[in-house]
């Protein structure tokens, strides 16, 4: 527990560490934001070694995926969506071992999919590009969120109802990128809101593995 509570310091610190500086110092502030979520790969990393097993691997790796996601994304932003589309594949794989799909994983994943689709179809002409990644990247990640959440209802243990719960962070703070960026925010709430609902997101699924997944 006392891990838990100081990776959860440590990445809050970076964090904000890399809120204060981002405008000041630019890309030498992705270090910090890095540092925030190594708190999370450091987490998984080691419940995988504690506890052995394919699923932990995979989603460290996947983490790992975020981490340079996180850089990447600042630097060029279609590769930093491959990245975390990758790193959602990682997810998926790794919860589907644990949790066979059912038929209310993909039509969980097809409803909260077409939500988003009905809420931003109006700006999808504004992604230019962008549009075909962000369709696809968007699918993956529903069925990523929907494959947690039948892991959760399989189990309904502490360690697969963080998975679930990051799950959900994910979905909700990448919604909030396609909102801000469709619809032009840039009110500071919204860049608040988004690394806080994306360092839970990578924190609860390295937690989650920590406590034996």
């Amino acid at each position: 527990m006392r891990v838990l509570i100081i990776a959860a310091v440590l990445m809050l610190a970076f964090g904000i560490i890399y809120g204060a500086l981002r405008e000041r110092i630019g890309c030498r502030s992705l270090v910090f934001k890095a540092l925030a979520t190594f708190m999370a790969v450091f987490l998984g990393m080691y419940g995988a070694i504690r506890f052995g097993g394919m699923t932990g691997t995979l989603v460290s790796f996947g983490l790992v995926l975020c981490m340079a996601a996180d850089v990447a994304l600042e630097l060029d932003f279609v590769k930093g969506i491959l990245l975390f589309g990758l790193a959602h594949i990682c997810f998926i794989t790794a919860f589907n071992r644990l949790a066979r799909p059912e038929w209310y994983t993909v039509a969980g994943a097809a409803a909260v999919y077409l939500l988003l689709f009905l809420i931003f179809k109006n700006d999808m002409k504004t992604l230019g590009s962008l549009k075909t990644a962000a369709v696809i990247y968007m699918a993956v990640l529903c069925y990523m969120a929907a494959s947690a959440v039948t892991l959760f209802a399989a189990f309904t243990t502490v360690a697969s109802g963080m998975a679930a719960a990051g799950a959900v962070c994910f979905v909700i703070s990448d919604g909030i990128i396609a909102y801000r960026t469709t619809r032009g925010k840039t009110q500071f709430c919204y860049g608040a809101a988004i690394l806080l609902l994306y360092y839970s997101a990578v924190y609860l699924f390295g937690a989650a593995l920590f406590t034996g997944l």
